[in-house]
């Protein structure tokens, strides 16, 4: 019998944790637009690390655009919400702490997933026979891995699938839009466990979505139906969160009874 290894955590460097501690401190305003930051001697003295770890640190901030750089005048803080990416999602969602708006936050974007797969099916649509094998594939090994139970494999075999359905697109502008959105809702824990509370309407969601690509290309209807299903299985997502995130121990009975009127 083989043994069971589970992946080791990465350890964070003292660089990322000085990058992290910067990153929040811009996130909460606490370092506003145009704040010039101190000296490097200053920062690695504040964090007790040595000037090339904070070189480092600053560096990381200033190609994620957080920060500016000029000779002579230092690191200055720029407007993340001018220039940043959704790679600050996480944190910024984290640094939230009114379960409204960490609500209003996740449903925007899952919001923006949905446009996006709008934009796929109707890509899907035309594609033939040839173009979907990789994404039967997929979902048939993601339905064997669902049937584990296991959180963290069925989330890597949805980005999985999701892979496939961007390939089969034939698009590099869809896939570049669309990975991020997929890479942050797969780094959100609390949104997983909702997402994949009941991993078997994962798996039927996607036999309903090959049953519709399985028609040929001519006679596919207008993929609303799809992206209904996809509507009400985020407002699931979003029902579970309101009841995680609000700290109730058990669903209250209206929490369920909106869950239940979902169609």
């Amino acid at each position: 019998m083989s043994p069971s290894f589970a992946p080791i955590p990465p350890r964070e460097t003292a660089a990322d944790a000085c990058a992290a501690a910067i990153e929040k401190a811009i996130l909460r305003g606490e370092l506003p637009v145009g704040t010039r930051l101190p000296p490097e001697r200053t920062l690695a003295e504040t964090f007790g690390v040595n000037r090339v770890t904070v070189r480092s640190a600053l560096g990381q901030l200033a190609a994620r655009g957080l920060l500016t750089v000029r000779q002579g005048s230092g690191y200055r803080v720029r407007d993340y919400r001018r220039v940043g990416g959704l790679d600050l999602f996480p944190t910024l969602w984290s640094l939230v702490g009114d379960a409204d708006e960490r609500l209003d936050a996740l449903g925007d974007l899952l919001a923006i997933r949905r446009r996006l797969a709008e934009l796929v099916l109707e890509r899907l649509r035309a594609r033939g026979p040839s173009a979907l094998a990789p994404l039967h594939v997929a979902v048939e090994e993601f339905a064997k891995i669902a049937a584990t139970g296991d959180e963290a494999s069925v989330a890597t075999a949805d980005l999985e699938v999701l892979a496939a359905l961007l390939e089969a697109t034939g698009s590099p502008a869809l896939q570049l839009c669309f990975n991020p959105v997929a890479t942050v809702l797969s780094e959100l824990p609390a949104l997983r466990a909702a997402m994949y509370a009941d991993p078997s309407s994962n798996v039927a969601a996607y036999r309903a979505l090959l049953a519709w690509l399985d028609a040929p290309p001519q006679r596919r209807a207008a993929p609303a139906p799809i992206l209904r299903m996809l509507e009400e299985r985020d407002a699931r997502t979003l029902a579970r969160l309101r009841r995680s995130l609000k700290g109730l121990e058990g669903a209250s009975q209206s929490d369920e009874d909106d869950e239940r009127s979902l169609p």
